[in-house]
């Protein structure tokens, strides 16, 4: 991050110094270039890279957005830190909300219309997996996973998905799990 998108930074967000106090300078820039490394590797692998582009303000603005919110979240509850469930959820809502990955060449299908929800889609995929990302999914599963995954896409895409619905959707298929 350059000097110049800190002190934009600094002047948009009104309680900063709070917010660096609690998190640091260190790690809002860590989570700054994580995803924007996950974003650049997303585009890579799916061969996007003369098309989409990562739009860093955009960026920059939903990772401040998500430790804004995780910061009142800590005071309001009481918590010391997070879990992984709402972590997530802050992260996709506000990256949903600030579209940083933005199609940069007209194409003649849709592929691109919903880059960030797809982006997102398979991020929070990722998530759910965790270390079995790897392991083959048996057909009757992975017709139900890919039922699912489309689901997700589609609320990501076409319904307000508010971090405590994402939160909850995430914490009920881990729940999930379980059963399984």
């Amino acid at each position: 991050m350059d000097e110049l998108s800190l002190k934009y930074i600094k002047s948009t967000y009104e309680n900063y110094m709070d917010l660096i106090e609690d998190c640091t300078e260190d790690t809002v820039k860590s989570r700054i270039d994580q995803l924007y490394t996950e974003m650049k590797t997303f585009i890579t692998t799916y061969e996007f890279d003369e098309f989409v582009r990562i739009d860093l303000p955009a960026l920059t603005h939903a990772v401040m957005d998500y430790f804004s919110d995780i910061r009142r979240l800590k005071i309001y509850q009481k918590i010391e830190h997070a879990n992984q469930a709402k972590i997530k959820a802050y992260e996709t809502f506000w990256l949903l909300k600030r579209h940083p990955l933005n199609v940069i060449k007209d194409v003649d299908n849709d592929q691109f219309a919903f880059i960030n929800e797809k982006f997102l889609m398979m991020r929070l995929s990722c998530y759910l997996m965790g270390d079995k990302i790897t392991k083959s999914i048996v057909d009757d599963q992975r017709e139900t996973f890919n039922n699912f995954l489309e689901i997700l896409l589609y609320h990501l895409k076409f319904r307000d998905c508010s971090p405590h619905a994402l939160e909850l959707m995430l914490l009920a298929f881990e729940a999930g799990k379980i059963f399984a």
